[in-house]
């Protein structure tokens, strides 16, 4: 069984959002059977969003206060989920790094990303291996990354060792103790 029944009644993922903080609930298992559709995306976006607004090869729906794309290919066997974070003309150069040390750690399989002058969270992954399980984590670390853009940079599910970002974080808190402290 999926993360939906067969009518697509009951979502057995469950997403709730209130501002920067995402939970998530799952009680199914995974089987063959849940390869991803399209179809399939956009029944769970629209439990997500009955607003979503559907195009040629794309989506849009909302989670929470952020703006989500989803654009997909079946002939290519791509998809790509992305939000729209801030103006990369905005950013310093440490700002920059500190993204390029996120996508190596902490921000798991969403990225941030430039395109069009704009910074992005994205998720991309091929749909034929693309699970519902898969599709909902990828929703939620796409917004995770836009929600903490310039404090964690995470996709809020863990961090890899070996990078930057642990360090990063331990000096900002530091920082703020000794800001405290005087």
């Amino acid at each position: 069984m999926g993360f939906m029944s067969r009518k697509g009644v009951k979502l057995l993922a469950i997403l709730f959002i209130s501002s920067a903080s995402v939970a998530w609930a799952f009680t199914a298992e995974e089987s063959a059977s849940d390869e991803m559709t399209v179809a399939k995306m956009a029944a769970i976006i629209g439990q997500i969003d009955e607003d979503a607004q559907a195009g040629t090869n794309r989506i849009t729906f909302a989670v929470g206060e952020r703006e989500l794309v989803l654009v997909y290919d079946e002939s290519a066997d791509r998809m790509r989920l992305m939000v729209p974070i801030a103006k990369a003309s905005d950013l310093s150069d440490e700002a920059l790094m500190r993204l390029m040390q996120a996508n190596f750690d902490s921000a798991l399989d969403a990225r941030y990303a430039v395109a069009q002058g704009i910074v992005w969270g994205a998720f991309i992954h091929p749909l034929s291996s693309l699970t519902e399980k898969d599709f909902l984590l990828g929703i939620y670390q796409t917004v995770s990354v836009a929600e903490t853009f310039g404090s964690s940079y995470s996709s809020g599910i863990m961090m890899f060792g070996g990078g930057d970002s642990g360090e990063l974080d331990k000096k900002k808190l530091l920082d703020r103790l000794k800001d405290l402290a005087t």
